[in-house]
């Protein structure tokens, strides 16, 4: 029985709204280290100097989770017949990472930003050859 109390609505919800299950997550692991860049850039130039490799460090930190959550989403469904619907489009606009960890240079995650969606392509050519 789904949770209706006043405190979580079920309906209008975020992770409903999101597309709910995996597809929220892999939408939510896109869009946190995206929008963090604002708040990355608000902090950076507000604090202290002394202040600014800590806000960095937690950027790059949100910007490595959100692959990894890419990447561990994509290992549990990599066919595209067996996904949700409209996870394949989720996992193939985390190109869009590339962004924030280009913005703390940290280029590691800036290339492991583009794997998903090569795997993704890559995955749904390659089940269309094993179909035909």
């Amino acid at each position: 029985m789904p949770n209706t109390s006043r405190n979580f609505p079920v309906r209008g919800g975020i992770m409903h709204r999101l597309g709910g299950g995996v597809v929220a997550a892999a939408r939510l692991c896109v869009i946190a280290p995206f929008g963090s860049v604002l708040v990355y850039m608000l902090l950076y130039a507000v604090s202290p100097s002394s202040f600014t490799t800590a806000w960095m460090w937690l950027q790059r930190a949100v910007v490595a989770a959100g692959i990894l959550g890419l990447l561990y989403i994509f290992v549990k469904n990599p066919w595209h017949a067996n996904r949700p619907p409209m996870l394949t489009h989720a996992l193939a606009v985390s190109f869009i990472l590339v962004v924030p960890a280009t913005v703390t240079g940290f280029w590691p995650a800036a290339a492991c930003a583009i794997v998903t969606p090569l795997l993704v392509a890559g995955f749904f050519i390659a089940e269309r050859y094993r179909r035909a």
